[in-house]
């Protein structure tokens, strides 16, 4: 654990460095949305990339404000500025000037991460007012949409924003054939016409101004700092915590993407992992009784095992028997044969009895089936021929090495002394090297001889 910390603490004083020079975070795609589906470390450091990019663009926004400004105002009349312009909407015009309507870019939903979404959920239900909380954020973003529509539309009326951003709520009495015509005929819907009607109050409210000049929705200082001391303040029990969970999921992922043939009981199975994985892992979140934790993940680790033996059975029968059939009974078969094991680790499970099948093979299965037993080619034959076994990995050596030798006691033997200080030593008396390769052949003898 203490080898876990000072590897973290490094890694977040690098994500503060990057985070105070504006530089991108190294192997973290910028993207404008945040994966809820991966764990709050991953979502954390989708949201500071984000607030990175953002921060930089909005130091290049000041840099060209002021010109921009300035080009705009000289060239154009104060009563036809049109800002914010995103392109024509096509067949629809103004209701109140005979003008084409024009679409706005707007800012696009703050982002969230999930422990963003809890605390919104916690802070409702404190304060009893989980309606409030929600509205208020849909206000806001209703409100930069209609001062973005009311900067591109100078001349528009709020039916025309309604018209724009919720067609439900416009009950059309036009009756042409597609073409637009002016004024635009119809009326409210019964929920924006009520009085007092809050849409139409944030319209009044509302100024004109484009996204360039908005308020962003998204505080990216704010949130980019919330990020950096989220992970300066990160517990290590809170890090192996997920670090576990991102483990696991992976796993299981790597398993699910292996094509075994859409096996039913083998699909129940992954189904099953997941369900289990999801119920251990979650029982893991606050659990400070390590004794507990080890056991539970020993457990999942087992069942892993089990699914991944299945997997490989299933995986190799898929791709070696092309009859699908034939397939999935010989993988039926070796599923009852293996369900009993799977309560117990895979060390002590006996395999003294193997696995056999007997299975009718139909009249166009039989080829499938001959095909798993090919007869060896010409060549293979003849490489079986010269080969002389010993391989290494599986492939046959370039070069081979072999010496011969023959032992012989000194004493009471042919090349023994008479004399009685003669021992039991031995001596080398013949030796053969032999060095082959696919081409060619040394050989060399030596024999000792004694004079």
């Amino acid at each position: 654990m203490r080898a876990i910390a000072v590897l973290w603490i490094d890694f977040v004083r690098e994500i503060r460095w990057c985070w105070e020079e504006s530089e991108r975070l190294p192997r973290m795609k910028t993207t404008s949305s945040i994966d809820l589906s991966s764990c709050v470390i991953h979502q954390k450091l989708q949201m500071l990339a984000i607030c990175i990019e953002r921060k930089k663009s909005l130091n290049r926004k000041k840099d060209t404000d002021d010109a921009h400004k300035e080009k705009t105002s000289n060239s154009m009349a104060p009563d036809k500025i049109r800002k914010g312009s995103a392109g024509v909407v096509p067949s629809m015009m103004l209701i109140n000037t005979f003008q084409e309507m024009h679409a706005p870019y707007t800012q696009d939903a703050p982002l969230m991460t999930e422990d963003m979404h809890e605390e919104r959920l916690h802070a409702a239900e404190a304060f009893g007012n989980a309606v409030g909380l929600s509205g208020q954020l849909e206000r806001d973003i209703l409100s930069s949409d209609m001062s973005a529509f009311k900067a591109a539309n100078p001349d528009a009326a709020f039916e025309d924003f309604i018209r724009w951003h919720s067609p439900g709520d416009w009950v059309s009495e036009d009756k042409s054939d597609g073409n637009p015509t002016w004024p635009p005929k119809g009326r409210l819907s019964q929920r924006m016409s009520e009085h007092g009607n809050m849409w139409r109050k944030i319209w009044n409210d509302a100024p004109a101004l484009p996204v360039s000049e908005q308020k962003s929705l998204l505080d990216s200082v704010r949130e980019g700092e919330k990020v950096v001391h989220y992970l300066e303040t990160l517990r290590p029990q809170q890090l192996l915590e997920q670090m576990v969970c991102t483990a696991f999921k992976s796993s299981a992922d790597i398993l699910n993407k292996t094509t075994y043939g859409g096996f039913k009981l083998m699909k129940t199975k992954m189904d099953q992992l997941y369900a289990t994985m999801v119920s251990t892992l979650r029982s893991l979140q606050g659990k400070s009784d390590t004794s507990d934790l080890a056991g539970d993940l020993k457990r999942l680790c087992q069942v892993f095992e089990h699914i991944e033996k299945l997997l490989i059975f299933a995986a190799s029968v898929h791709r070696k028997l092309d009859a699908p059939r034939l397939a999935q009974s010989i993988f039926t078969d070796y599923f009852n044969y293996y369900l009993p094991k799977m309560g117990t680790s895979l060390e002590s499970i006996c395999y003294e009895k193997e696995f056999t099948t007997k299975e009718k093979v139909g009249t166009l299965e039989r080829e499938a089936v001959s095909s798993l037993f090919r007869p060896p080619t010409a060549n293979q034959s003849w490489r079986k021929v010269l080969s002389m076994g010993n391989l290494l990995n599986g492939h046959e050596p370039i070069q081979r090495e072999i010496v011969f030798s023959v032992l012989e006691k000194l004493s009471n033997g042919h090349y023994s002394s008479p004399t009685p200080l003669c021992t039991d030593e031995q001596i080398e008396t013949h030796r053969m090297y032999i060095c082959g390769t696919s081409n060619d052949l040394w050989i060399a003898l030596s024999v000792t001889s004694w004079d």
